[in-house]
């Protein structure tokens, strides 16, 4: 924890010292971004903007932007990855079951739910597993992500939609605690799922 704390620190005093050596303007680069479409950059920037700029008024208006960004981007989100998917990488040792006998695994992603599945030899169906709200976490994390999915366990998961596969990516990010997200920095499982129709 105060590994974390020291690093957590340290990023936020570089990003100052860059900021004010650069003259890097996170309030104008996050309106460039937001013109630019760019809505996953904006809502950084703008978060960012809220913690550095000088003017009173910019971190009011990024503070709203990025408070808006959010609503639009987990929408977007939502549309993107509801649908059915079926798993398609085996998964890593830390994530598979004690039994073998599983032949497939699938999910789906409803509004407000994720509903896991499995496949059993001579099953004439999928079998659900587990059911997880789809919440999203307002813990503060080091990358400023609004799109991090919190389970019921506390695991934190990221889901993005591959742009040239198609696939569904899930990874695993890592625990939601009282008032952060403790995030692995390597090693993190991720799960490929395709699209069915």
């Amino acid at each position: 924890m105060l590994k974390r704390l020291i690093l957590a620190l340290l990023l936020t005093f570089s990003i100052t010292v860059f900021a004010q050596e650069e003259k890097f303007n996170f309030f104008e680069e996050a309106q460039k971004a937001f013109k630019s479409n760019d809505l996953k950059r904006a809502h950084g920037l703008f978060s960012l903007a809220q913690k550095f700029d000088s003017k009173q008024e910019n971190v009011n208006i990024s503070f709203r932007k990025a408070d808006s960004l959010k609503v639009v981007l987990r929408k977007n989100l939502i549309e993107a990855i509801t649908g059915n998917w079926k798993m398609v990488t085996p998964e890593s040792w830390a994530l598979r079951e004690p039994s073998d006998s599983i032949v497939g695994k699938m999910i789906t992603i409803e509004k407000n739910e994720i509903l896991f599945y499995e496949l059993y030899p001579k099953a004439k169906k999928w079998n659900l597993v587990r059911t997880e709200h789809l919440v999203f976490s307002e813990k503060i994390n080091m990358s400023t992500d609004p799109l991090l999915i919190v389970y019921s366990n506390r695991e934190v998961w990221e889901y993005y939609v591959d742009e040239i596969s198609g696939n569904l990516i899930a990874y695993y990010v890592g625990e939601e605690n009282e008032e952060t997200i403790s995030e692995l920095a390597c090693g993190n499982p991720k799960v490929a799922y395709f699209k069915l129709q």
